[in-house]
């Protein structure tokens, strides 16, 4: 299969940062524009070399008028489980903005449309793409530090946004910490088994809902993590993947501003370490090398998906466990902090 075309749905801010990554991809090509308001479709269609006649008011009309094997949904998150679902009935694969779903059954339905057409549908969690995450993930699967026991994970920052993202409900946690509780899963390799959360916001916030979160939880082989996140924050910030330490019973992990250090309590143990230097007392780790990073590479993951028509690393089935350990958390938050317990089927790949 040579170059795979794909319909974008979605047209704002995002939209035109989305089709450049497409126009910039190797073995993809953006077909056709849709957006409800149809000038900024067409606007994109433009830019992107595209005729006015690529651009679109509607998915159905976009389908109708072209033969693109997948759709790529960039719209507002109430729309993505209703594109995605005309996507699927359409025979197309679909590639998800994250959030996947708005609830648990939605995101379900997505799931199961796609099992069911044996279509690939893939969220674009692209935080896993990267140089820092993927780095992490190296290091505890070849058991470096041993069995992860406790994670704690911070975030800050004071983006300034306006829209769909000012008004949302629970914005921090849906629209941002699905980014870090995912990694957690899919890179860390913690599933959870309760969550337990708190969030607030800041009296000087622009966001309408809470904006800032504590959130614990408690992972199926007794894993303890502790989550801290604000969009409204003062202080210091971190980077967008946020400040991790990931502590096994051999040692620990730190991965902040994109600098990888493992941490053993044995001096001995910083003698040496292929692919490391001893600073300070510490191993800094080289940063492992990817071809395509960040939604280069969830673009890269989603057309390798369908050329050998296997499941995406961050498919829907795998996303379930993420989306349904958001909207808990967002369930505990609304109830005070109580504790939620996730069902173990949702839990989707093992790390």
């Amino acid at each position: 299969m040579d170059e795979i075309g794909l319909i974008q749905v979605g047209a704002g801010v995002w939209g035109t940062s989305w089709a450049a990554k497409i126009a910039a991809m190797p073995g993809v090509r953006l077909d056709a524009v849709v957006d409800v308001q149809e000038e900024a479709a067409r606007s994109i269609a433009e830019e992107s070399g595209l005729g006015s006649d690529r651009a679109f008011a509607s998915l159905t009309d976009a389908l109708a008028s072209t033969d693109a094997a997948g759709v790529v949904v960039v719209s507002p998150p109430p729309t993505h489980t209703p594109l995605a679902l005309e996507a699927i009935a359409a025979g197309k694969h679909v590639l998800i903005e994250k959030p996947l779903a708005q609830s648990v059954a939605d995101a379900r339905r997505v799931v199961d449309a796609a099992r069911s057409a044996g279509i690939q549908a893939m969220v674009s969690q692209n935080y896993r793409f990267k140089r820092g995450p993927r780095t992490v993930q190296r290091l505890i699967r070849s058991g470096v530090i041993g069995r992860v026991e406790q994670v704690t994970i911070a975030y800050r920052k004071n983006p300034p946004f306006f829209g769909f993202r000012a008004e949302m409900e629970e914005p921090l946690l849906i629209d941002m910490s699905i980014h870090h509780l995912d990694a957690l899963r899919g890179i860390v390799g913690v599933e959870p088994a309760t969550v337990r959360a708190r969030s607030w916001n800041p009296s000087w916030s622009i966001f309408t809902s809470n904006s800032a979160a504590l959130v614990e939880i408690e992972g199926t082989r007794g894993e303890q993590v502790l989550y801290t996140g604000s969009w409204s924050s003062h202080g210091a910030h971190t980077s967008w993947d946020g400040a991790w330490q990931i502590e096994g019973e051999r040692g620990g992990i730190v991965w902040d501003q994109n600098r990888v250090t493992v941490h053993f309590p044995s001096a001995f143990d910083t003698v040496f370490m292929p692919g490391a230097l001893e600073r300070d007392g510490v191993m800094e780790v080289d940063l492992d090398q990817l071809e395509h990073e960040e939604r280069a590479g969830t673009l890269n993951e989603f057309r390798r998906a369908i050329v050998e028509g296997t499941p995406a690393e961050t498919s829907v089935d795998d996303n379930l466990a993420s989306i349904s350990l958001v909207l808990a958390a967002v369930e505990s938050a609304r109830g005070g902090g109580t504790t939620i317990a996730l069902a173990n089927a949702e839990k989707g790949n093992q790390s």
